[in-house]
Formats: structure tokens, C-alpha cells, sequence
């Protein structure tokens, strides 16, 4: 879904690059509640993959892929990259690195 050539005009950020998130991740930057980060692979052409929840990877692990189902739970919304940023910041505050796993 993420496109680096595509961009929206963010109210806070200005015109930033397009990504894409489930409802969840956008709902969390609203009431600052982290709900987990997945995304995509990250590459140096799409430094901001898709990405979802882990209530969202819940439902694709039972599920076992995107379908339907699953793309109806995570009601994919658009962000602005910076908004993005903020998010992910913000949804990784759990999930520990596997190098810390161990402490």
C-alpha cells in the first residue's frame, strides 16, 4: 500500500509522504494507548511499510493471511509520515528488541 511517490497534506506536518495503518495504530495516537507495531519489511525505497496493531496480527495469525476478514478488522487508514513516525515511536514502547530479551 505505501507509495514514496505518493504524499497528503498533513494539518500538523505539511505534505508528507503517504503510509498506511490500520485504525488501531491511528485510534492509539489519539487516547496514547500503545496497541503493538508489525509492519512490512522496511526497505531503503519504502522506509515506511504498511503497518498494523497486534490486536490486527492476532487476526491474521488465526486467519492466516490478509483477507477479508482481517483487512475489515484493521480498517486501514491513511497517515502522514510524519504521524507515522510518531506512531510507531510511540506503539514500540513494549516490545522489547531480541537482544533484550534476555534481561
Amino acid at each position: 500500500m505505501s507509495d514514496e511517490g505518493h504524499y497528503v497534506e498533513c494539518c500538523e506536518h505539511g505534505k508528507q509522504q503517504a503510509t498506511y495503518v490500520c485504525q488501531h495504530i491511528v485510534q492509539s495516537l489519539r487516547d496514547g494507548r500503545p496497541r503493538g507495531f508489525w509492519s512490512s519489511v522496511e526497505s531503503p525505497e519504502n522506509p515506511r511499510p504498511d503497518s498494523w496493531c497486534s490486536a490486527c496480527e492476532d487476526v491474521v495469525n488465526r486467519v492466516g493471511e490478509w483477507n477479508d476478514e482481517s483487512e475489515a478488522f484493521a480498517g486501514v487508514k491513511l497517515l502522514c509520515g510524519a504521524c507515522y513516525d510518531k506512531a510507531k515511536q510511540m506503539n514500540l514502547v513494549n516490545r522489547k528488541r531480541w537482544w533484550q530479551l534476555w534481561k
